[in-house]
């Protein structure tokens, strides 16, 4: 004989429930979800929510996980209902709902829903800061209340802050130009966070993040002056010489030329003796030559400030700029083409080569 799961008493042999149990238990979610929602609407009071709460627990057997469950879906829906600009109520009354419920908040938080509602109100500050709405203390002290209410880990924390340091990217760099004080907005923003741009989170590789230390780094290269994005580069580099950027997973072909005859045979052949063959003429023909590209491996493409360097598993080399006659650029890479004797062509795969163009360029003029 199986017990009813909810009340508790016999439910006979092929059953874990009594049907009148089941529709009780349906009956309540439906009242909590309804409850629940309505809270968040702003239609219903804290009290009039416990009340509802109470009485679906001693009477509709709702339990911690259904009250966990119907929480989770409700913030969701309600996080995803709100915009900037933030305001404090909102996060009281999230705090005041998570305590009245009475469940652990790793339980509504089970996947992440409370986490979302955390980074989204970050954000909305931050991005008060980028926009001049706020001061960079002020948004910093919103988002640490935030974060007290709200607990989340240093890698969603820094989520945030790549996320957002993407979005200003995005904007002051649609001009192809980072003005002075956009460039400073960002230093001070990276200094009070703590991220950097060096062993950047693979989630933001090719976003607008690089294009903002790729900016800065162009902008110190006209100016004449250092930048203060710069990478630690596992190369040995000359007196004075600076890493300014790498990519990872580049693949580098180098040119193969091989060479073969073509031709005919002319002449006759006649036979002296018994085994031996004289043949008249000779091969006629010349040589023909083609080229291709070897794959030589994976491997990081360092950029310097005199040189590219390519450090893979199977080959390494360094291509100094006062040396390059020539860059085609491609879609994906470039192929590079050296000055010098029988020196083969160069292609590198797998990144946007237009900072590697604006550097050298920049570079030749300076």
């Amino acid at each position: 004989m199986a017990d009813c799961k909810y009340c508790g008493k016999s439910a006979g042999i092929f059953s874990h429930s009594h049907k009148e149990c089941e529709e009780k238990h349906s009956q309540g979610l439906v009242i909590l979800e309804g409850a629940a929602k309505s809270y968040f609407n702003g239609k219903t009071q804290l009290q009039e929510l416990a009340r509802v709460l109470a009485a679906v627990k001693s009477g509709n057997y709702i339990k911690d996980d259904d009250i966990a469950l119907i929480s989770s879906a409700c913030i969701d829906e309600w996080i995803e209902g709100i915009h900037r600009p933030f305001h404090s109520y909102q996060l009281t009354s999230l705090k005041d709902y998570i305590s009245c419920v009475g469940v652990p908040y790793d339980a509504i938080n089970a996947s992440g829903t409370l986490d979302k509602v955390c980074q989204k109100m970050m954000k909305g500050f931050i991005a008060d800061y980028f926009t001049g709405q706020k001061s960079l203390q002020r948004a910093m002290q919103i988002s640490q209340q935030i974060m007290k209410a709200l607990p989340i880990s240093r890698q969603k924390e820094e989520e945030v802050y790549y996320d957002m340091l993407g979005n200003a990217g995005k904007n002051f760099t649609k001009d192809g130009y980072l003005s002075p004080s956009e460039q400073q907005k960002i230093d001070d923003f990276m200094q009070e966070t703590g991220i950097s741009m060096q062993n950047l989170p693979a989630k933001f590789k090719g976003t607008p993040i690089e294009e903002i230390g790729q900016s800065s780094i162009l902008n110190a290269l006209q100016n004449g002056t250092q930048s203060k994005f710069r990478i630690n580069a596992p190369v040995l580099l000359t007196k004075g010489e600076t890493a300014l950027w790498s990519y990872n997973g580049v693949t580098m072909y180098q040119e193969k030329v091989t060479r073969h005859y073509v031709g005919r045979t002319g002449g006759f052949s006649f036979r002296i003796i018994k085994g031996v063959t004289y043949r008249t003429g000779g091969f006629k023909g010349h040589p023909v030559e083609t080229s291709s590209m070897e794959n030589m491996g994976v491997g990081s493409l360092y950029i310097t400030d005199k040189n590219i360097i390519f450090m893979g598993q199977q080959r390494s080399i360094k291509v100094p700029y006062n040396k390059i006659i020539g860059i085609n650029p491609y879609s994906d890479g470039m192929e590079v083409q050296r000055d010098g004797n029988n020196v083969k062509r160069l292609a590198f795969q797998g990144f946007d080569c237009s900072f590697v163009l604006n550097v050298i360029s920049m570079l030749n003029n300076s």
